[in-house]
């Protein structure tokens, strides 16, 4: 068996985790600074307790650093002539020392310490992590917060831009890197699209799904969702079946994504089985996936900085409906999570205005899953009604999106 993956395509972890660390510590020096003023905010706190981190915890620190300790405490402060500082007011830890001042020793009471160091900076306000839209944005405990209420009272005020601005913005080397994550996981894909792999008549939809989890397993890559392997039949409208043999002329579909190097994929797949004597996938299955490029290609044109999430949904829909495509769409943010912060631009099941999250904007330098599906009449398949579901993640930088290298959504004989 060809194997298009291979542990020499996989950088080392110490490798991976000298870029990870490289890649913060220009998040911290450059676009801390930016989030912070452009959000209005003089000083943003991030506390986490060990075992119950707040999700954008893992991003602030550096790769040997995986969890808090008791109480970690991580403060961002620009002063009044702009000058920035990054704090730790948690137990020190000399691998946070090339990233933060540390303000506090084990001796002294540590809400005490947190409460006279913010007073010494005497901030407008401290931002924290408390929101009604965004489970990412919402990190801070209960507890915690009573405690520091205690301390600081009204100064400190609930706020998602900081963390949602923090976790959807890319740097230029973590879109850089977008390609080479994106063909792990592609290769993997392909690997598993084979006749080396699937025997029709035999292989279980089930059996596809294992294969792409032991082979992320074996080469060190996280699944950040078990993948989810469909096919679609002749004669079996509107079923995407799971958990059964794969036949001959069977439509597979994989969607699945993978973590590495602290970014995450998104993408779903189409292949088709060939009949004994094919050589060709049916023509009819062939223009379904161009209309569902074409409507990639309608959400792309839409993609305008300042726009919300819903402003997108709405063109995007109204000119493919116009165009006589049957889309649904339900695009959404990607990055340092799966599903991540931004704007969502509509949700599977509820094809309509998404509140809250659906009304953020859209900015420069973010990542998304292009995900979205279309209908189609298959001649080949007596005019029944195939749904041919895509999604790619790309990048929208300077009033433009980019697929990842050549991996635009294709299907794949098998």
């Amino acid at each position: 068996m060809k194997l298009l993956c291979k542990e020499k395509d996989i950088r080392t972890i110490r490798e991976q985790y000298k870029i990870r660390d490289e890649i913060l510590k220009d998040r911290l020096e450059t676009l801390m600074p930016e989030i912070l003023k452009e959000c209005g905010v003089d000083m943003w706190l991030v506390a986490s307790r060990e075992y119950n981190e707040d999700p954008v915890f893992k991003t602030l620190v550096p790769s040997l650093v995986k969890f808090a300790s008791r109480l970690s405490c991580l403060v961002f402060y620009i002063d009044k002539d702009g000058n920035f500082e990054a704090i730790n007011l948690g137990r020190p830890d000399p691998r946070l020392s090339p990233y933060y001042t540390h303000m506090y020793t084990t001796q002294e009471n540590q809400y005490e310490v947190i409460a006279r160091v913010i007073r010494e900076k005497n901030p407008s306000k401290v931002a924290v992590n408390v929101s009604p839209n965004c489970a990412q944005a919402d990190g801070l405990s209960k507890f915690v917060w009573d405690k520091l209420y205690e301390q600081l009272g009204d100064i400190l005020v609930p706020d998602e831009n900081l963390a949602i601005r923090w976790l959807e913005t890319r740097t230029k080397r973590e879109m850089e890197l977008y390609p080479e994550i994106y063909r792990i996981s592609m290769d993997i894909l392909r690997e598993a699209y084979s006749r080396d792999v699937i025997t029709p008549g035999v292989t279980t939809t089930t059996d596809v799904e294992f294969y792409i989890m032991q082979r992320m397993n074996d080469l060190g890559v996280r699944a950040w969702f078990a993948p989810d392997v469909d096919v679609q039949r002749k004669g079996c409208e509107g079923k995407r079946m799971s958990g059964v043999v794969i036949e001959e002329g069977d439509l597979i579909h994989t969607d699945w994504g993978i973590e590495y190097m602290g970014l995450h994929t998104d993408s779903q797949r189409l292949g088709y089985i060939l009949r004994e004597g094919e050589t060709e996938i049916p023509a009819g299955l062939l223009e379904g996936l161009k209309i569902g490029n074409r409507f990639q290609d309608i959400v792309r044109e839409n993609y305008v900085e300042g726009k919300t999430g819903n402003e997108i949904f709405f063109a995007a829909m109204e000119q493919a409906q116009a165009e006589g495509i049957r889309p649904m769409l339900y695009t959404h943010p990607i990055g340092y999570y799966g599903h991540g912060a931004g704007p969502l631009i509509g949700l599977y099941g509820a094809q309509g205005f998404v509140p809250g999250i659906g009304e953020r904007k859209l900015y420069t330098d973010t990542c998304y899953a292009l995900e979205l599906n279309i209908q189609h009449r298959v001649p080949e398949w007596d005019n029944q009604d195939v749904a041919f579901y895509i999604e790619e993640t790309i990048t929208y930088t300077g009033g433009k999106t980019y697929f990842n290298d050549d991996y635009r959504e294709v299907m794949i004989k098998i």
